[in-house]
């Protein structure tokens, strides 16, 4: 394709723009907003969150896994956090993702190594025929076990693992995958190291950094990730 160029010649100045302009926040920051609000000490406050499909989703689930969540005005929230390993579920309830793959893979990598839970999980229609065999693999790593076996795409069965070790993983350009790891390592025993060899998206690292208490991320070369809890 062949460039033309041109010139643009302004008549008159633009004048200075003084106004403050409040722009929709971002679907896959609002979900993993609550997402760590939920499994954090005390009481977060989730300001200007995206009240989408999904973000509702999102607290709806985590309302079902004990969870309390207080909406104050539109778009502002406060969470009550159980802190981590500490969401629990009534027998039989169904977690329903809606159309959510953030949220389906973000909240399996939570559940997996959350301590005595089995729950039942799945989408919408369109959700339910995308496989999960990637996120499938890598939380049976941690020790959970999916139902049926062999089967890839929702609805399905989590039993979480008994004792989460936390794993190596050669991460790709999926930050959904690349997050469910993290969290799911939040809460196993030992070290889990995640090696990038391209970057991918990093809401999840820039947003557990704010918590010191949380996790210990140590850059090393050739984009090598280490995310392992503090106090073990």
């Amino acid at each position: 394709m062949i460039l033309k160029k041109f010139n643009l010649t302004l008549g008159h100045k633009i004048p200075d723009f003084k106004k403050v302009i409040e722009v929709d926040s971002d679907k896959s920051i609002s979900i993993r907003s609550f997402l760590m609000g939920a499994i954090s000490q005390n009481i977060s406050s989730v300001n200007n969150a995206l009240e989408s499909q999904d973000v509702i989703s999102t607290i709806r689930c985590l309302k079902k896994l004990g969870v309390k969540i207080i909406k104050i005005k539109s778009k502002n929230y406060i969470i009550y956090g159980k802190g981590l390993g500490s969401l629990n579920i009534k027998k039989n309830t169904f977690l329903n993702f809606g159309n959510s793959g953030t949220l389906a893979r973000l909240l399996t990598g939570i559940l997996s190594t959350t301590p005595n839970l089995i729950v039942r999980m799945g989408g919408d229609k369109s959700l339910n025929k995308r496989s999960m065999k990637k996120l499938i693999t890598l939380m049976t790593k941690f020790g959970a076990f999916f139902f049926p076996k062999n089967r890839f795409t929702f609805p399905l069965k989590l039993i979480s693992s008994e004792m989460p070790i936390g794993i190596s993983y050669k991460a790709g350009v999926s930050a959904q995958l690349k997050s469910a790891v993290i969290l799911a390592g939040l809460n196993s025993y030992g070290v889990t190291t995640i090696i990038e060899e391209e970057k991918s998206r990093d809401h999840t690292e820039k947003m557990l950094l704010k918590n010191k208490n949380v996790i210990k991320v140590i850059t090393k070369p050739k984009k090598k990730l280490e995310y392992m809890e503090k106090n073990i």
